[in-house]
């Protein structure tokens, strides 16, 4: 497995965690959902070794992430879930802009694939510590918006 791989791995599995453990239900199903499609994308017979083609399994798993984030988004009691989606969709629209124009830069799908799914690992984690913060000022935060 090659470092930055191994080091996103850690790192998501570091949030991931600490969402579950600290999180409230929406942090929860958001962590679940980010570790389900970093292990669907692992498990895959062939995972791609470059950003040369479209990866079209690693869309797949992407676009049912999507999916189950607007879902959250639109249901949870918090604003970053919705921040979370449409910074995933922007994931996909680079897939279909690589899909579009194979002749896209390798680096520019990469940089645009992986370096987003920092930010949405972020926006977890500042979503989780806000979850706490609010707990502790007033004893109580709601999950899911009515």
């Amino acid at each position: 497995m090659a470092p930055h791989i191994l080091i996103f791995n850690i790192v998501q599995i570091l949030v991931c965690g600490y969402a579950w453990w600290r999180g409230g239900q929406p942090e929860r199903v958001v962590a679940l959902l980010l570790m389900a499609a970093g292990l669907g994308t692992l498990l895959m017979p062939t995972v791609p070794r470059g950003f040369d083609q479209l990866h079209w399994r690693i869309l797949a798993i992407d676009v049912a992430l999507l999916a189950a984030l607007g879902v959250v988004a639109l249901r949870a009691a918090r604003f970053w879930p919705l921040w979370l989606a449409a910074m995933h969709l922007i994931a996909i629209a680079v897939h279909f802009a690589k899909a579009y124009h194979p002749f896209l830069l390798p680096w520019i799908y990469a940089v645009a694939v992986g370096q987003l799914a920092y930010a949405m690992l972020a926006l977890l984690l500042v979503g989780t510590i806000r979850h706490q913060r609010r707990r502790r000022a007033a004893g109580v935060d709601p999950d899911w918006s009515a």
